[in-house]
C-alpha cells in the first residue's frame, strides 16, 4: 500500500540534496515508490535554484555534509528564509553533531543513514501532515 494514500500528502514534491550519486538515486527511487514526486540535485547551489524555480516543493530532504561551501543546515536556513513554510528533513550518517562547524539545529527532523523505505515514509508523513 502506498504510504501517502489517504494522508493528505499525495504527490507532494520533495527536493533531495545529496552529493553521493548512488544515495541520491536511491532516495529518488524510494520517494517515487512511496508516491512522492522527487527532484534531486547534488549541492546546495543547485537546490536553491530549484527552490526559486519550483514553488510546489513542500519538503527539503538534505544531507548534512554537502560540497561547495554550504552545509545542509546552512542550506535549510537559507531555504526557510526564502520559503518559511518549507519542511526540512536532514539525512546523516553521523547524527552526533557535537564539534561540527555547522551542526543540525536542535529539534530538527533527522533520518540516520543508511535508512529504509519505511523509515523515510514515516518521517515524511509526520513532517507533511504537521504542515
Amino acid at each position: 500500500m502506498n504510504a501517502t494514500r489517504g494522508s493528505g500528502v499525495e504527490r507532494a514534491k520533495v527536493l533531495v540534496v545529496e552529493d553521493d550519486e548512488m544515495v541520491r538515486e536511491y532516495a529518488q527511487a524510494v520517494l517515487a515508490a512511496l508516491g512522492y514526486e522527487a527532484v534531486a540535485v547534488g549541492d546546495a547551489s543547485a537546490a536553491l535554484k530549484v527552490l526559486d524555480e519550483q514553488a510546489d516543493i513542500r519538503l527539503l530532504l538534505t544531507d548534512v555534509g554537502l560540497p561547495g561551501g554550504m552545509s545542509g543546515p546552512a542550506l535549510a536556513a537559507e531555504a526557510r528564509r526564502r520559503r518559511p513554510d518549507l519542511r526540512v528533513l536532514f539525512a546523516s550518517g553521523s547524527i552526533d553533531s557535537a564539534g561540527k562547524a555547522d551542526p543540525i539545529p536542535e529539534g530538527e527532523a533527522v533520518l540516520a543513514k543508511p535508512y529504509r523505505k519505511a523509515e523515510l515514509a514515516e518521517k515524511l508523513r509526520q513532517l507533511l501532515e504537521a504542515a
